[in-house]
């Protein structure tokens, strides 16, 4: 994997403190955070390595953005998610993104799973999951359904990152 330059690096510390502390506090990530990030980080990579660096940020938007635009349409993330990955994707890149996307779905599990025992909702998930909740079953709509800021958990996987490539 390449080692990403400082520029990005920060850029990825930047991005990751900001959209954990707006998603907790309004569940929210806003345009005035990820679209300036966005064209910071095609400009740092033009600036740092010409076309080539250009063209990986240009692919890694691309995906992130894209992957995320799918769970989009089909309800499962926000608008903000979505732009924030297209971010996440220009700082770091296609592969780097893919391995971001890797441990921030392993950790979401795990503080997914953490939630349901914390808020004692264990009863209710594995109901959900043999598929028996029936007309009690629990969805992203349902008053009181549990959820989790996304800014947030992809956050310690990409401050660890950050930490790590470079």
């Amino acid at each position: 994997m390449e080692t990403l330059p400082d520029l990005l690096r920060w850029g990825m510390f930047v991005l990751a403190i900001v959209s954990a502390l707006t998603d907790l506090r309004d569940r929210t990530i806003p345009n005035w955070l990820t679209i300036p990030v966005t064209v910071f980080a095609l400009g740092a990579r033009w600036y740092v390595g010409g076309w080539e660096m250009l063209k990986v940020g240009l692919m890694g938007f691309g995906v992130g953005f894209g992957v995320y635009l799918v769970f989009f349409v089909l309800g499962g993330r926000g608008g903000g998610d979505v732009k924030l990955m297209g971010a996440y994707g220009a700082l770091m890149g296609t592969l780097h993104w893919v391995v971001l996307g890797i441990f921030a779905g392993i950790f979401g599990g795990i503080v997914a799973v953490v939630m349901i025992f914390v808020k004692g909702r264990w009863k209710q998930t594995w109901a959900n999951i043999r598929g028996m909740g029936g007309k009690d079953r629990v969805t992203l709509e349902s008053a009181g359904a549990l959820s989790m800021p996304h800014g947030t958990v992809t956050a310690v996987p990409a401050l660890l990152m950050a930490w790590a490539f470079g």
